[in-house]
């Protein structure tokens, strides 16, 4: 079944649990602006993530992080570090490891620090569309371990609550308009949103006032202001400097 839409409409959180429960096996790809990255899946579990246009290798993103050093790289596989791109993953990974340079418990930490900076990005956007296709194969040398996904976003959501302070909540007006806030997709924040909060932000159009809502939604006026006024204080949305003109 096709799987495809815009993350206004669609939580990512309930678009990685479609994806587990049904143990599906493709490609997610998610975009925003100028900004991509595939999610690569195999049976429900989280394979791979490329963030499209990023020019580190895997051997720089492994040294960057503390688990090798440039001179190891060079002598066991025998080229300039500057190089590292040339030689594919997996041939690199089996070196190291074979060299003890590097072990399967310390390439799986990464892995999962990786998977996890990147959903805590993903996450804090408040759109940006996605499409999963599935059968979609990784790319030749890569390497690829298997992860559960539900755990990693368990483990994103707890690092927003950490690097997220709380910002105090201000009551609005049903004349106020609201619209989204710029996000920043690499400022490693992300924002939890309940079911509620994403069905409101769908009718949110940066023109409509908050009455319009309240009827487009048909829902309770204290309700959609408690709404409204939560994902402000997130950030997620900002009031429109055409209220004041109301």
């Amino acid at each position: 079944m096709p799987l495809a839409g815009n993350l206004r409409q669609y939580a990512l959180t309930d678009v990685l649990r479609m994806i587990e429960h049904g143990q599906r096996s493709g490609a997610l790809t998610l975009a925003r602006g100028n900004r991509q990255a595939i999610v690569y899946f195999s049976g429900g579990q989280w394979l791979l993530a490329e963030r499209v246009g990023a020019t580190a290798s895997l051997a720089h993103q492994l040294a960057a992080a503390g688990y090798i050093s440039p001179e190891q790289f060079e002598a066991v596989l025998g080229m300039p570090f500057g190089q590292a791109a040339a030689i594919p993953d997996m041939q690199m990974v089996r070196a190291l490891i074979n060299a003890r340079l590097l072990s399967q418990e310390q390439l799986r930490a990464f892995t999962q620090q990786d998977a996890v900076a990147l959903l805590t990005v993903l996450l804090s956007w408040p759109d940006g569309d996605f499409i999963f296709e599935d059968e979609v194969r990784l790319p030749p040398g890569r390497v690829a371990l298997p992860l559960p996904v539900s755990s990693l976003v368990t483990q994103a959501l707890q690092q927003v609550r950490v690097t997220m302070p709380p910002r105090e909540v201000t009551p609005l007006a049903p004349e106020m308009v609201i619209e989204f806030a710029d996000v920043d997709p690499d400022s490693g924040m992300a924002i939890q949103l309940t079911r509620e909060q994403w069905r409101f932000l769908t009718a949110v159009d940066g023109t409509s006032p908050l009455w319009s809502i309240i009827q487009t939604l048909n829902a309770p006026e204290p309700a959609i202001l408690r709404l409204a006024a939560e994902l402000v204080a997130s950030g997620v949305l900002t009031i429109s400097k055409r209220a004041a003109q109301i």
